[in-house]
């Protein structure tokens, strides 16, 4: 008896040893800082690369980011943190989120989608949108569709061809954040303080993640998951299983983390800092 017993035992241990091996490992990521740029950006909100020129673009709200005051700017930086032109664009009132279209770059300014020729910095398109809006974050769905969050109105916008439509209207927690993805859109709220999956033809949302601060950009990584920037001044890298970790905290230096954008070619994170009036590029690691 005692040997069926032991026997058991070792048969049992074996399979919890066994059950442990198959467990998936829980990947770990980490930010090295590569460069940032000098202050002479204004309250940089915003960024976005330009895979096809190389070049990475800067919204400088310039001080108040809600105010009609006509000093707001885009920037443009090279892959090394250099500000090659300061004031590429001039004459918006307090540019926030931006997507490329073709040959043109878009920007929210408030109650305005804004379109620039990227060949020129000249802007050659632009659509009012009524109330007070409060545009913030951007995101390119299917055939170059436009989706901006009205953080003030609580709704979410779609520009498509020249006609724009609200796609989603309630109380969405303050929305900021977008990010298209396979028919669907990812949205986090900077009240709401969570991130959602947003089925765009049934309405229906899905909490992925939640406890994300106030939650300002969100960007995909290829292997999956995602990385959610707190503007008060965190990264949190979101698993594949939705499992949440802080990667970066600079509150305490009173650096901000507003609207990132990621490099997939180079593994980079760009961020813009706001008040600190810079953009910092770090490197995934894992």
């Amino acid at each position: 008896m005692k040997t069926i017993h032991l026997l058991f035992l070792a048969g049992f241990f074996f399979a919890c040893t066994a059950t442990k091996k198959q467990e998936p490992k829980q990947q770990s990521f980490s930010l090295e800082l590569l460069w940032e740029t000098d202050t002479l950006l204004t309250t940089a909100e915003s960024v976005i690369y330009d895979n096809k020129r190389n070049v990475i673009y800067v919204a400088n709200v310039n001080l108040n980011p809600w105010k009609k005051d006509g000093n707001g700017f885009i920037s443009k930086l090279d892959m090394n943190g250099n500000i090659t032109e300061l004031k590429w664009v001039v004459g918006l009132d307090a540019p926030k989120g931006m997507a490329i279209v073709n040959n043109s770059l878009l920007v929210n300014d408030i109650d305005q989608i804004i379109e620039i020729d990227i060949a020129t910095g000249r802007i050659k398109g632009r659509t009012k949108i009524g109330g007070d809006p409060g545009l913030n974050d951007m995101t390119v769905g299917k055939n170059g569709a436009i989706y901006a969050s009205g953080s003030n109105s609580q709704k979410i916008y779609q520009l498509e061809n020249g006609i724009l439509d609200i796609v989603l209207d309630g109380d969405l927690g303050r929305p900021n954040g977008l990010l298209y993805s396979e028919d669907h859109l990812l949205m986090v709220g900077s009240n709401s303080n969570k991130l959602f999956k947003i089925n765009l033809e049934t309405k229906e949302m899905i909490q992925l993640a939640d406890s994300l601060g106030k939650a300002d950009g969100i960007v995909a990584l290829s292997a999956g998951g995602y990385l959610v920037s707190n503007w008060q001044g965190e990264i949190y890298h979101i698993s594949k299983n939705l499992k949440r970790t802080k990667i970066l905290d600079t509150k305490m230096d009173k650096i901000n983390s507003a609207d990132i954008d990621f490099v997939h070619e180079k593994n980079i994170l760009l961020i813009p800092t706001f008040f600190d009036n810079r953009v910092k590029a770090y490197k995934l690691v894992e």
